[in-house]
């Protein structure tokens, strides 16, 4: 009788231990989700990068994060997007300013929902008293940038005229990039033009083989992203410009990378971009926890890579970290 008695008191427990952990599972904490939301499409390499930083922090965390981005440039999409990721309620939203006027309104409702809101890649850049009162920015500062860029080509040569390849003209944070190469070299005089290459590799190629023919002196291509280094790389290739037309770039793929070593690209800005998708994740995840979060700028650049370091971040570029 012992025995069994026994036998019966050690189902009951293990019963009710599997009865308390199934319950604790049921009314535990949930999942946290968040998004980031983006001006670009998961086919540029740069967001790549930045999704893979999202995905990293987001298995690190437990929580559920989610990329969305339009395939071509386009704010009515991105607003789209943004009022699709509000409406589904989650615990964060990141997301990029490109156009503070057109995301105003989204954006306060989100925060006046209760939604906490990060800003990445590109900040609203409006006085204090009008921007949008999300927590922080995490990523580059993109006027410091192109001043960079401009005194960086001024330090290899001075250019005869340089035009700055634009692929989303209206973006806001590639408006900055050009004004602070177009500022840097009209101190000096240099006649610099912006010119819109569209996210179309062939259709930027054409356009950009168009104006070295219309300005044969022009002897610097400033590119604002990989989709405009790729085909002015190909260009001055083809053309033998290889050294006479003098192109940099922004942001890091293996290719520039490789055309840096060779000596064809001469530069490139770089805002470290995996950290645009991770931390965003960490803080959203630290302020719903615990409410902590960073004040103000968290800068991820930017800086210059050229051949003198190219080799220190070689191997994080392969293996996707930038």
């Amino acid at each position: 009788m012992r025995r069994v008695l026994k036998g019966n008191l050690g189902i009951l427990l293990i019963v009710l231990f599997v009865g308390i952990l199934l319950s604790s599972l049921a009314f535990g904490e949930k999942q946290l989700t968040f998004y980031i939301v983006s001006h670009g499409g998961p086919g540029d390499p740069f967001w790549g990068v930045v999704m893979k930083g999202m995905n990293d922090a987001a298995k690190r965390f437990g929580v559920k994060a989610t990329y969305l981005g339009p395939e071509k440039f386009s704010i009515k999409k991105l607003i789209d997007m943004l009022d699709s990721a509000i409406a589904s309620k989650p615990d964060g939203i990141a997301v990029t300013i490109t156009n503070a006027a057109a995301l105003d309104e989204p954006l306060r409702r989100a925060i006046k929902m209760g939604i906490p809101v990060i800003a990445i890649n590109v900040p609203d850049m409006r006085p204090i008293d009008q921007r949008i009162p999300y927590l922080c920015y995490v990523g580059a500062d993109e006027y410091q940038g192109g001043v960079m860029a401009g005194l960086r080509m001024l330090k290899e040569f001075t250019p005869k005229r340089a035009m700055i390849a634009i692929h989303e003209p209206g973006h806001i944070g590639l408006e900055m990039r050009a004004k602070g190469i177009k500022d840097v070299l009209s101190k000096k005089g240099i006649p610099v033009e912006k010119v819109d290459v569209t996210t179309d590799l062939a259709k930027a190629y054409g356009i950009m083989k168009a104006y070295l023919t219309l300005y044969p002196d022009t002897d610097a291509i400033f590119t604002l992203g990989p989709l405009g280094t790729q085909p002015a790389l190909k260009l001055i290739e083809d053309e033998g410009l290889v050294g006479k037309v003098k192109v940099s770039g922004w942001d890091l793929t293996p290719g520039m990378v490789e055309a840096i070593k060779k000596g064809e690209l001469v530069f490139t800005i770089e805002q470290q971009q995996y950290l645009q998708g991770y931390l965003p994740i960490v803080y959203l995840y630290l302020y719903n926890k615990y409410g902590l979060i960073p004040h103000g700028t968290v800068l991820t650049g930017p800086s210059i890579v050229d051949k003198s370091n190219v080799a220190v971040v070689e191997k994080t570029v392969k293996a996707g970290y930038r």
